[in-house]
């Protein structure tokens, strides 16, 4: 049973090395894809069960420095490849609850939107609801209620690959996505993001 005093989320609960764990690039590897899994990705996954457990995943995103939601982030998104490789559908949603705790921390959404539409993606990939999946992960982590709200309330489009030009691929070890495209962004999806700035502006304003 837990008493109220063991409800409020306590840093020294946790072991934070996982998210600490600096990952070494070698020469040969700076032009190569990104890593699809990292060595200490247990680790993280392991951690996010032992907050779970004591019942302080919705207050996670306060224990963590910005450097260790960063960590969480990243592997979020890397299990969006993951999942799929594995057929793990549990993982595709622990990753997403990853990214959401994430999401407080970061400084530019611009940089988090495509990541969500490769969870979309990749739920459908596995049979899964997308609408279900992210509004289950929202209850999780309800910092993150609001972001999850206003993608769901994106036209289609906007919640596509091709939107955020991303498209299936692979490599030795299976699934992976890709960037596509490097030249002038898409009209519509200038659009998009100017707008959403411009309410992100007027909410600062006093």
């Amino acid at each position: 049973m837990f008493h109220l005093e063991d409800d409020v989320a306590d840093r020294k609960n946790y072991d934070f090395h996982s998210l600490n764990a600096p990952y070494e690039i070698a020469l040969e590897e700076i032009d190569t894809p990104q890593l699809v899994e990292l060595p200490q990705d247990g680790e993280i996954l392991s951690l996010l069960r032992a907050v779970d457990s004591r019942h302080e995943l919705a207050d996670m995103h306060n224990l963590l420095d910005k450097g260790e939601a960063g960590q969480l982030g990243s592997f979020g998104s890397r299990t969006t490849m993951t999942a799929i490789r594995k057929q793990d559908p549990e993982l595709l949603r622990w990753g997403l609850v990853a990214f959401l705790i994430w999401i407080p921390h970061s400084d530019d959404f611009r940089d988090d939107l495509p990541i969500m539409a490769l969870f979309g993606h990749s739920a459908k990939k596995l049979g899964l609801s997308p609408w279900r999946e992210f509004r289950r992960a929202a209850k999780r982590v309800p910092v993150a209620r609001s972001w999850v709200r206003g993608w769901l309330l994106r036209l289609p489009w906007e919640r596509s690959l091709k939107a955020w030009r991303y498209a299936e691929s692979a490599d030795d070890g299976g699934f992976r996505y890709q960037q596509t495209g490097i030249g002038p962004m898409p009209p519509e999806l200038r659009a998009m993001l100017e707008e959403e700035e411009e309410r992100k502006r007027k909410r600062r304003q006093p």
